[in-house]
């Protein structure tokens, strides 16, 4: 399921989509993780094919990460898409994953995107996104197009268990850990 890509989800709504969608609201709230609340969560993760995304930046992230520019609360956005602000350039960060067990590694993505996708109302949505946001919801699209983000991985990044990586990053000061 991870691997293969998620299809577009028609509104209105069918009761089995407003059902995963709620089953995944679930899932999210009650995932556990050492290094705090997690950061998003795609429909394929989940054992489905839909185009179905949830992403979450809570407050005390700005406590450990540097490109927290906004919080956002827990988000669900259907047939979501987005455009790179290539002038923006990219950098490269850590990204860990629940479909990847107790790993982390350094990943390169763009800083800045536009994004759009649809709410479960069908209300259109269209923001600008940067750091961190833009981060995850490249992740998690990555997850609709059946990528993982240790396919982005190159020669010259950082990779390995979630308890080394932490403690290579406080002992680098990267983040504000």
């Amino acid at each position: 399921m991870l691997r293969r890509p998620a299809q577009a989800v028609t509104f209105p709504l069918s009761r089995d989509i407003k059902q995963l969608i709620a089953q995944m609201r679930q899932f999210i709230d009650e995932l556990a993780s050492p290094y705090g609340k997690p950061a998003g969560l795609a429909a394929p993760q989940v054992g489905y094919a839909h185009q179905i995304i949830f992403f979450q930046i809570p407050p005390e992230a700005k406590g450990i990460r540097k490109d927290v520019f906004d919080t956002e609360p827990l988000t669900v956005l259907i047939n979501p898409s987005f455009t790179p602000n290539v002038a923006a350039g990219k950098y490269k960060d850590w990204e860990g994953c629940y479909s990847v067990p107790d790993k982390m590694g350094e990943v390169e993505r763009y800083n800045e995107i536009t994004f759009q996708g649809f709410t479960e109302s069908g209300e259109k949505i269209q923001r600008t996104a940067r750091g961190l946001l833009a981060r995850i919801i490249q992740h998690e699209i990555g997850h609709l197009n059946g990528e993982l983000y240790i396919d982005l991985l190159t020669p010259d990044c950082r990779f390995g268990s979630q308890e080394e990586m932490w403690l290579l990053r406080k002992h680098n000061c990267e983040d504000k850990i």
